[in-house]
């Protein structure tokens, strides 16, 4: 079967996406905090989004500079300020939007890394650091914006929800695709932010 666009769903779907089904991640999580609990998310394709869902003040008086890898190998600084992060509305805070063709729980598994206390080196600067892995963007941003907690997994799982909406096979190849792009272009998660090389 050929996979289609459902264009006349993409507004459904991330209307699906904007509710958030785990308000902290604490819940889908073992009580070691090293695994998520099984059968809790669907092991199935989708779009998923994390969201700061924990006290605002937190956040925001964080670690919001960003240097990245731009054209030509120059720095392009980005400041992530209050107005970027929508912290006036008081709303959950999207961080990060992620698609993948086979598991939610196994993509949101690889985001957390929960068997590692923290994944970059403490007391990092606005550089962005390398990851250890190229699927796991929402512990490394949050690591870049709280550089100086030495466990981040509580941070992580007290204060970020997650939504999804589930897109599976390979009939919905473009689906995902064109929800993930809706959602960074109108949500403008910060974790997602990439230059152009």
């Amino acid at each position: 079967m050929a996979a289609t666009v459902s264009g006349g769903s993409l507004g459904r779907w991330f209307e699906q996406l904007c509710r958030i089904r785990q308000p902290t991640l604490r819940l889908i999580v073992t009580d070691s905090k090293e695994a998520l609990r099984p059968n809790n998310l669907p092991y199935s394709g989708g779009v998923y989004a994390f969201w700061w869902t924990g006290n605002q003040n937190l956040l925001g008086q964080r670690n919001r500079d960003l240097v990245l890898h731009g054209p030509g190998g120059r720095d392009v600084h980005l400041m992530i300020d209050d107005d970027w992060l929508g912290l006036t509305t008081e709303l959950p805070i999207p961080l990060y939007v992620g698609k993948t063709a086979d598991s939610i729980a196994s993509r949101v598994g690889k985001h957390l890394r929960l068997k590692d206390a923290r994944m970059l080196p403490c007391g990092g600067d606005a550089k962005k650091a390398e990851r250890p892995t190229t699927s796991c963007q929402l512990r490394g941003g949050v690591e870049h914006l709280f550089p100086d907690v030495e466990d981040t997994r509580t941070l992580i799982l007290d204060n970020i929800g997650l939504s999804y909406v589930e897109l599976d096979g390979d009939a919905h190849a473009a689906n995902r695709f064109y929800l993930e792009d809706l959602a960074i272009g109108l949500m403008h998660p910060p974790l997602n932010v990439d230059i152009e090389r």
